[in-house]
């Protein structure tokens, strides 16, 4: 009897325990690179000449039908790697190791993938992730973390990171750093050959002319062509990598797209697909006209974004219809699997694209089209057709993966589960932060909504002038060279007006939930 009974207790453990695995969700992240809030496909009524609904998006506008989007989402550096550093450690940016490009990912620091392993997840990744960046996937330091990669394999410190498959790989203009292939992307290119007038050349040296880091005439439609587009190199990647999973245990998939990062190189087919008389906005405060809107030109061969003037935006808005297109080939492959119902999809990006906005381009500001990216997320038990405006910060999905994963936080994780805001409509009753943080350089900056009134106030403080200032922003308000600012979000989706004198209370607030370094000086006058 005593051995029936220890029998059905094992039977009966075995069985709970593998149902509670199979209650785990899939993961996928799609998650484009330098793409701001305000060109993810939606219109914003406090933005008429936003681009909003005028990008063609509609696997993005899927995913937000069927789940829900955050509207005020930021960043937790608003450049590259220190961004996914945060995202990986779970950690705000003074605390992940990772303060600028210049840096890997320390070794001796936990990930949010490593927790989802340990959990029993099969977690994979493909693409321009940057978490090896400084040592551009050990090319550059002779993979001593890795004894048995090859150059170009893209396993660079893959299972120290914490990853049981990847296809990693350069983005950009790290491709095309050193005068010959250095990692799994720029192989792939040497190893296709391309149209060139009545000969061929490699798809490596199509790459880099593009890129004007070879001869120009080499960059044509022949050349440049989707089949080599890193993008959608990237999605094919993904799909070989759902298509080898097991299907035994659940899975997180971290897809990095290098696009629409600049050089906002497009294909001439891409460039076209954008060219249907659609008239894009200008850039904001842009007085030497760095940026400008208006309708696209069609061409014949691929565009390189030049200096000036609206290719700079026709070729961003193509960058990201193509993303889309491509995210839509991701997600038929989940559905392939059966699995779709079982997959939480989320969308985000590291970091936005100032796109002229006061004269600038680029990143690595703290204003709304720097550090302001898309979010949304779909999946079982999540609100389908649900807008959440409350802020949030894009660091919370590793906090949010481990929560649905059922895994645990590691130590020194500061990252917060907002699945209370993905689930509940009252989001009044949810527990999530009070405010949310970012920073770079000599910048830090918190979000905040007000509780008692919903108004969303942005404070800056910046040790010396704020990099890529607004025109209208003090240059010096502090006599030790600190300046602060205080932004109404909502009103003021452009940075435009420094409100700081007459909010003296929320400054004081908002000023207390800085770094210490940070808060006494934007104190002290």
């Amino acid at each position: 009897m005593l051995a029936l009974i220890l029998l059905h207790c094992a039977s009966h453990c075995v069985l709970t325990s593998a149902l509670v695995v199979a209650a785990r969700p899939n993961i996928l992240l799609l998650f484009p690179d330098q793409w701001r809030y305000d060109w993810d496909g939606f219109s914003r009524p406090n933005q008429p000449d936003a681009p909003g609904s005028l990008l063609h998006l509609p696997n993005t506008r899927s995913v937000a039908d069927r789940g829900t989007r955050f509207t005020t989402a930021y960043v937790p550096a608003p450049v590259c790697a220190p961004s996914r550093s945060c995202l990986a450690a779970g950690r705000e940016y003074d605390q992940t190791g990772v303060p600028s490009n210049s840096f890997d990912y320390p070794q001796n620091q936990s990930t949010f993938y490593q927790q989802l392993r340990s959990s029993g997840y099969h977690v994979m990744t493909t693409g321009k992730d940057d978490l090896t960046k400084k040592s551009q996937l050990g090319s550059k330091t002779g993979y001593p973390g890795c004894p048995t990669c090859l150059d170009g394999d893209g396993r660079y410190r893959q299972q120290e990171l914490g990853f049981s498959d990847a296809l990693r790989y350069s983005g950009k203009m790290d491709v095309v750093d050193l005068d010959s292939p250095h990692e799994m992307y720029g192989y792939y290119l040497r190893n296709h050959t391309v149209k060139f007038l009545n000969t061929s050349i490699t798809g490596w040296e199509a790459h880099k002319a593009c890129l004007q880091k070879g001869p120009i005439a080499e960059c044509m439609n022949s050349t440049f062509t989707k089949e080599l587009y890193e993008d959608d190199f990237t999605a094919n990647n993904a799909i070989r990598l759902l298509q080898r999973a097991p299907t035994a245990k659940p899975w997180f998939l971290h897809v990095s797209f290098p696009g629409p990062h600049s050089p906002f190189l497009v294909t001439a087919a891409m460039r076209n697909a954008a060219s249907d008389g659609r008239n894009w906005p200008n850039a904001t405060d842009d007085p030497n006209g760095v940026t400008r809107g208006g309708v696209c030109n069609v061409v014949t061969m691929p565009t390189v974004v030049p200096n000036q003037h609206q290719e700079r935006r026709c070729n961003y808005a193509a960058e990201i219809e193509n993303l889309d297109r491509l995210f839509g080939l991701v997600l038929n492959e989940v559905k392939n699997r059966q699995e779709m119902n079982n997959t939480i999809v989320c969308i985000a990006s590291d970091h936005g694209e100032m796109l002229g906005d006061h004269g600038d381009i680029s990143k690595s500001k703290p204003w709304e089209g720097s550090a302001h990216v898309p979010l949304m997320c779909a999946g079982p038990g999540i609100l389908h057709n649900h807008t959440v405006t409350r802020p949030v910060a894009t660091m919370d999905m590793s906090g949010t993966f481990i929560d649905y994963a059922n895994a645990e936080l590691s130590l020194g994780m500061t990252t917060v589960s907002f699945r209370s805001l993905l689930e509940k409509k009252d989001i009044t009753s949810t527990n999530y932060r009070t405010f949310v943080s970012s920073g770079l350089s000599n910048f830090r900056m918190v979000v905040w909504e007000n509780p008692a009134d919903q108004r969303q106030w942005k404070y800056i403080c910046c040790k010396g002038k704020c990099p890529g200032s607004p025109s209208t922003a003090p240059t010096s308000k502090k006599i030790n060279g600190f300046v602060e600012m205080l932004i109404d979000i909502v009103q003021d989706p452009y940075d435009m007006n420094d409100i700081s004198m007459e909010n003296q209370q929320i400054v004081h607030l908002l000023r207390t939930w800085l770094p210490d370094a940070y808060a006494k000086g934007c104190s002290e006058l």
